[in-house]
């Protein structure tokens, strides 16, 4: 018998936090998150609270499987990294990243943060703040959508970077959003080399399969 295909990395039969809700009315979903271990909450925009009481009240714990079924949206987070979140545009069915701030417990987060410095492996700090162009924090449930690729790297001045998207106009205003610099290489590997960029230099490449090439040294 051929086995099923599973589309995600955890374990069918892996815990999720979910939000009772859910079970009756899956168009209440409004956001996913998987923590730093790889686990899922799938949220009706309530926040998994501590007290238990309280986190008894508004979620439940189903296995992976079985969300999946009930919120097939996550299969298009196949790919989200350990530790990020999503928000769930039901009109546009879209998920769009970001980075959850830290938790209340200190402890926690010191432990979290000497992991990510540990386990990262290029120039700078995998807790920078960094600004991306919105394209390349969303992700379609659609799949044939194409997926967004970074046209261009650079740092100001003050060396805040800035990921501009190939469907980002090249002469318009254009949004952004904030993600943390490791989460932002775990979904986009390929952006790795022009982390060695100085503040003011600027990377760009003419396709996605292009090489990097410095267009301003900020002199």
């Amino acid at each position: 018998m051929p086995t099923e295909h599973w589309p995600l990395r955890q374990d069918p039969d892996s815990p999720v936090i979910f939000a009772r809700s859910l079970f009756e009315d899956s168009t209440r979903l409004a956001f996913a998150m998987l923590d730093d271990e790889d686990c899922w909450l799938i949220s009706d925009g309530c926040e998994f609270s501590d007290d238990m009481a309280a986190g008894n009240a508004m979620f439940a714990s189903v296995c992976l499987r079985d969300a999946l079924g009930m919120v097939p949206e996550i299969q298009a987070l196949a790919g989200l990294p350990a530790g990020m979140a999503a928000d769930w545009d039901r009109e546009q069915r879209t998920w769009l990243l970001s980075s959850p701030s830290e938790s209340d417990d200190e402890e926690e987060n010191q432990d979290i943060e000497a992991a990510r410095l540990a386990a990262w492996k290029h120039p700078g700090s995998p807790l920078d703040e960094v600004e991306v162009s919105i394209e390349l924090a969303e992700i379609s449930t659609d799949p044939s959508a194409p997926r967004s690729a970074v046209r261009q790297a650079g740092r100001d001045e003050g060396g805040t970077w800035l990921f501009v998207s190939f469907d980002t106009p090249e002469t318009e205003e254009f949004e952004t959003t904030a993600l943390d610099m490791d989460h932002f290489i775990a979904l986009y590997p390929d952006v790795a080399p022009t982390l060695t960029a100085a503040p003011g230099e600027v990377w760009d490449r003419v396709s996605a399969d292009s090489d990097w090439e410095r267009i301003d040294d900020g002199a």
